[in-house]
């Protein structure tokens, strides 16, 4: 199911809810797919540059998806269930396909790979979540002490689920994994046991200015266009691994060369500005890097846009131009992550 553009609200009261109170969002536009058998573990570490093997139960960890190229094609959240049975949460990338080619090849064996397409996937995102949840738990589920990305599974009202510690908001927030008979039940009793809280559903417009603002780059509009994970700020990922995985030749080729130096950064302008996906950033009459996303911030009236640029201009405090409109370059996040979600990023060596 695709994420809806827009609610009656507007972007303004779903982007306050969100950083204020709570929030939904219908993310089931998140691909799931079941990687189980003895060969699970060799299967994963055989596709993804982050080491898998040493993965606690219940614990998840975000990665991407490389091709032989070494380029970034997808990025996947991983959940372990048992020693041996794992989901990956992906986007629109292509690592359905890169696991199947592992299969076919006979790089991997005694693996089963499905694709769990009956499971939606709600996010409530928000300072207020939590007893939003609570609201619908049994006091034993203890969602208070679920650490940052891990998950359990939970009974909410007549539903058994995978509830787990995670998002894409910046936020204190939780995904709620469950069945397509479950999933409309549980959506309208989160809205009613939310509405003293200030609940309020919100759309693609918001979650995208929200993960702007908390600085989280997404594949394929930030990602794509990266040459490698040196230049995506994600080569911590490659820190503890040891197994060969898929495009692991070409990446240690990109972390070699000098060509390597541009990196992900922050502008801000002033005002509702329109910025497309692709438009140049200049200084002194150079092109120094491109806009890769953007959008408007009511609560501080100014428009945000993650650019990829070269690194050396970063410590410059000149502005730059992007258009006829002038702005500075800044390090992300523009916002500070809060909520325990700072965990993920804090492996991020810092730009330049």
């Amino acid at each position: 199911m695709a994420l809806p553009w827009s609610y009656r609200t507007s972007l303004a009261e779903e982007q306050r809810a969100v950083r204020e109170r709570a929030g939904l969002a219908d993310v089931s536009q998140l691909q799931v797919l079941s990687v189980a058998g003895p060969g699970a573990v060799d299967c994963l570490e055989r596709l993804l540059p982050r080491r898998i093997a040493d993965m606690p139960i219940s614990t998840m960890r975000f990665s991407v998806v490389l091709s032989r190229f070494g380029r970034i094609v997808d990025e996947a959240m991983i959940l372990r269930l048992r020693a041996d049975a794992f989901w990956i949460s992906h986007g629109c990338g292509t690592t359905r396909a890169q696991l199947h080619k592992l299969v076919e090849a006979g790089e991997v064996a005694n693996v089963t790979i499905d694709a769990l397409d009956d499971l939606h996937v709600l996010s409530l995102q928000g300072p207020r979540s939590l007893p939003v949840l609570a609201a619908l738990a049994p006091p034993e589920a203890a969602l208070e002490e679920l650490p940052f990305l891990a998950h359990r599974r939970v009974t909410l009202g007549a539903a058994s689920l995978l509830v787990t510690r995670s998002g894409f908001t910046g936020e204190l927030g939780f995904e709620l994994f469950c069945a397509s008979n479950d999933v409309v039940a549980l959506w309208r009793s989160l809205l009613q046991v939310g509405a003293p809280e200030g609940l309020v559903p919100y759309a693609y417009r918001c979650l995208d200015l929200l993960r702007i603002e908390a600085g989280f780059t997404l594949y394929p509009v930030d990602l794509a266009i990266a040459s490698s994970l040196w230049e995506a700020d994600l080569g911590w990922m490659v820190r503890d691994k040891t197994a060969d995985y898929v495009g692991s030749a070409a990446l240690m080729r990109a972390k070699a060369a000098p060509s390597t130096t541009r990196r992900f950064a922050g502008l801000r302008f002033g005002g509702e500005q329109a910025i497309a996906r692709g438009t140049m950033v200049q200084r002194d009459a150079r092109d120094i890097g491109v806009v890769t996303s953007s959008a408007y911030a009511p609560a501080s009236a100014e428009t945000l846009c993650l650019v990829h640029v070269d690194a050396l201009e970063l410590g410059r405090a000149e502005p730059v131009q992007v258009g006829h409109t002038e702005g500075t370059l800044q390090r992300l996040p523009f916002r500070e992550r809060r909520g325990g979600t700072a965990p993920r990023q804090a492996l991020r060596p810092e730009l330049g």
